[in-house]
């Protein structure tokens, strides 16, 4: 069951450097999250942290992207993207604000996912 409180410590901000947040920004920008995951920045936890974040919201933005080409589910593609945008928006801002919160709808599925562990 989703937790709807976030753990302690979970919403304050962390100690990191100017380049590892905005590699961490970087990480929700579809394809840009190539940029972070190709150089040393991935090795960082904050960055980390967001890289598997980005990746699980592309991996879903593609799978979503997908459903468009199914015959009258326009509509649900649409919708299905539009909630992977605000996704990758909440990401954004918790990169840009320097917090490791996990993304909503998604929270248990990130602890299990680390592609960039």
């Amino acid at each position: 069951m989703a937790k709807l409180l976030p753990r302690e410590g979970e919403n304050e901000p962390v100690q990191a450097s100017r380049t590892a947040r905005w590699m961490a920004a970087l990480c929700y920008l579809n394809i840009l999250i190539l940029i972070p995951a190709c150089t040393k920045w991935r090795h960082e936890e904050f960055v980390n942290y967001h890289l598997n974040q980005g990746c699980l919201v592309l991996i879903l933005t593609t799978l979503f992207a997908a459903v468009g080409f199914i015959p009258y589910c326009t509509d649900l593609c649409l919708f299905l993207t539009a909630l992977a945008d605000i996704l990758s928006i909440f990401g954004l801002v918790n990169a840009l604000r320097l917090r490791k919160a996990p993304l909503p709808l998604l929270g248990a599925l990130v602890e299990s996912f680390h592609p960039f562990s």
